[in-house]
């Protein structure tokens, strides 16, 4: 398992809440479960983002969870 932070996956520079996941895509899911909760604003701009915005930001979470230690 992995936990990196909602800052460190894109989310606003002062949320520091930790996301965990045992794969890249638990890993997503659990942190958009996150800011569909805390953060409206960023909701809304996520919903707007088109399929080749939504892989760009998958390939580079990917990566950040890949380079991330284990718990």
């Amino acid at each position: 398992m992995k936990q990196i932070t909602c800052a460190q996956m894109g989310g606003p520079a002062t949320c520091n809440f930790a996301i965990s996941g045992n794969s890249p895509e638990e890993w997503a899911t659990n942190g958009m479960q996150h800011v569909m909760e805390a953060h409206p604003d960023l909701r809304e701009q996520i919903k707007g983002m088109s399929k080749e915005e939504t892989d760009e930001w998958m390939e580079d979470a990917r990566a950040k969870f890949e380079a991330a230690p284990e718990m």
